[in-house]
């Protein structure tokens, strides 16, 4: 199997004529706390290179990406631009950062009025994010990933739990609705996750670990 995996910005104008899977997204694209054979991405990518050997997959997934952030780099950033060009193939997971950043640490108080400040910009942002990538990729496969509740009743956030649930299901409905009015595919992850959070998530209590990492592979090749 001849699947490369690249990581860094100046390798982008080196992926050209051949099958190409872009992987955009935050830290649940970039592999947060396992080591990159692990991350999403490759082992979807060692699904999809059984059937395609000449596969390349780019991963550049951000820790801390916001849907601000990811409009940024379609903007600004040539290489990654004109990788999605040559994308057969885009995976895209994005919004946990938005929602996280309302809490900051698990002493600081949440403001309930901004909520809907929080989810107006996401659907203003992703908006032009679906623009953006249609523009580059009109021809390309687009799945994007839901989001699946980071806290739990047992964690350090256990008092923001619920509020939490409550905005990931609000931005979950926005999102699906966005990826459709796209063309974009939906993967559930957050499906996969209910109800399995102990086992699926790492020390941290918030990122996949590598079981929950192949969970969500799995979860992108069947849809």
């Amino acid at each position: 199997m001849n699947i490369h995996i690249l990581k860094h910005m100046g390798a982008l104008k080196a992926v050209i004529n051949v099958s190409l899977y872009v992987a955009l997204g935050d830290s649940i694209t970039a592999g947060y706390g396992v080591a990159s054979p692990f991350s999403f991405p490759n082992v979807y990518g060692n699904y999809l290179g059984r059937h395609d050997k000449d596969l390349r997959i780019l991963n550049l997934g951000i820790n801390g990406l916001t849907t601000r952030g990811l409009l940024n780099l379609l903007k600004s950033n040539r290489g990654l631009r004109h990788s999605l060009s040559q994308a057969s193939l885009i995976t895209l997971t994005i919004g946990s950062n938005d929602l996280l950043r309302l809490m900051g640490n698990s002493h600081q108080s949440l403001n309930p009025a901004q909520i809907p400040l929080i989810y107006a910009n996401m659907a203003k942002t992703l908006e032009l994010v679906g623009q953006e990538i249609r523009l580059l990729s009109p021809n390309a496969t687009v799945k994007v990933a839901t989001l699946y509740n980071p806290l739990t009743e047992w964690g350090p956030y256990a008092h923001y739990y619920r509020l939490a649930q409550e905005m990931i299901d609000n931005s979950n409905a926005m999102i699906i609705r966005w990826a459709k009015g796209f063309g974009f595919v939906v993967v559930y992850v957050d499906r996969e996750f209910k109800g399995k959070e102990r086992l699926l998530t790492g020390q941290d209590q918030a990122h996949p670990n590598a079981v929950g990492y192949q969970v969500i592979a799995k979860a992108f090749s069947r849809y």
